[in-house]
């Protein structure tokens, strides 16, 4: 048998042919995935719930005005110390109202009236006084009966008591049109602060007419002050009196540590800037140190950020939760590296935050586990990076 001569022409393209047979099959062999591995380990593990919240004065007493009338320009301010008792603010009774002509002319016919028939009933009183004078001296003189006497005695009692009643006629009719008011009623009324601490708002300073029951300034102590939050009902379920909290971005930069005191039972529906009816509770906390170097320039009504501990466990086995990838409806799973591998692994875990969760079983102290999976990343997939 001959044995056919290569030529050079057939020797180069047959190892070019195996050359890009190479190629191919190291670019079709499988390579690791470059990833991020870490390893579980022990540590503290935490859930808070952060929200928008305010400072307030635990007691604000309103002052209000007890009676109607000219207010006198108040002259205490914001911030102005106050002790209980002190005089904030003096009422005086309003000057009457001025009258159109047509009012004015039915008052003054009314005051004329009402001077004629007090004219005429001390014209009947007088004359009641003459006939039960002389009607007693014919008694004594055995010239009358006793019930003539009476009668007359009953007239001076009904003459007496209708000149009263005129001349509280001719009083109201005098006010009515607006005659000058007693020595009596120019008495300043005076109001009293109910309580030592500060001024915090003078709702009404100027010199003014004022109703009953009219707010005039706020009163309270700036050094009993306590925090107030709006939380989300599902969220303010899930706390319990005594829980530790932070109070941040209050002008600051560091923490201000806080205690909640209490969760109101009655839930507010607000809306949110989106649109969407929220039913909100009011979470009450108080700061775990109130002097005035632990919280400087901290006053009723500034704004600042709340984080309430909802969850926390010290020294427990945790998981990072950005390890984890959901498996069915309510499992999870980790990709553990093991001998250069990917292994999807079931794992249980408890409650946490958005760092890490505490895990209750599926791995142990140690184990590493792969940060931010791909969906490309499958079972068995041989991987390689850098660990932490």
């Amino acid at each position: 048998m001959k044995i056919p001569k290569f030529t050079t022409a057939t020797r180069i393209w047959t190892l070019s042919a195996l050359a890009v047979l190479a190629i191919v099959a190291w670019l079709a062999w499988p390579r690791a995935i470059n990833v991020q591995a870490v390893a579980i380990d022990r540590g503290d593990v935490r859930r808070e719930i952060s929200e928008e919240g305010r400072v307030r004065v635990h007691d604000v007493y309103t002052v209000a005005s007890p009676v109607g009338g000219m207010l006198k320009r108040i002259q205490l301010e914001a911030g102005d110390a106050v002790s209980k008792g002190d005089t904030v603010a003096s009422i005086a009774p309003a000057d009457p109202s001025l009258l159109d002509a047509r009012i004015a002319e039915e008052a003054a016919a009314t005051v004329t009236a009402a001077r004629a028939a007090l004219a005429l009933s001390e014209a009947d009183l007088d004359l009641a006084k003459r006939d039960e004078a002389r009607m007693a001296q014919l008694f004594e003189r055995g010239f009358a009966a006793q019930a003539v006497l009476d009668r007359a005695r009953a007239g001076l009692k009904v003459a007496t008591a209708a000149v009263g009643q005129r001349r509280a006629e001719l009083n109201r009719a005098l006010a009515s049109q607006g005659g000058k008011p007693s020595a009596r009623a120019r008495t300043w009324t005076t109001v009293r602060s109910p309580a030592s601490g500060k001024v915090l708002r003078v709702l009404q300073q100027s010199e003014t007419v004022v109703g009953p029951g009219a707010p005039l300034l706020e009163i309270g102590d700036p050094a009993q002050i306590e925090v107030v939050a709006e939380f989300l009902s599902q969220d303010a379920a899930l706390m319990q009196k005594g829980a530790s909290a932070v109070v941040e971005n209050w002008g600051g930069n560091e923490q201000k540590a806080a205690i909640l005191r209490t969760v109101e039972p009655y839930a507010r529906t607000k809306v949110s800037a989106l649109g969407v009816e929220e039913q909100r509770v009011n979470v009450i906390l108080d700061l775990v140190d109130k002097t005035a170097d632990a919280a400087p320039q901290l006053g009723h009504g500034f704004r600042i950020d709340v984080r309430v501990v909802v969850f926390e466990q010290n020294d427990v086995v945790r998981v990072p939760t950005d390890a984890l990838v959901r498996l069915g409806e309510n499992g999870w799973a980790v990709f553990k590296v093991a001998d250069g591998r990917a292994r999807l692994t079931n794992v249980t875990v408890g409650d946490g935050d958005d760092r890490f969760r505490v895990m209750e079983a599926g791995l142990a102290l140690g184990d590493k586990v792969i940060l931010f999976p791909g969906d490309t990343l499958r079972d068995g997939d041989a991987v390689q990076g850098i660990s932490k």
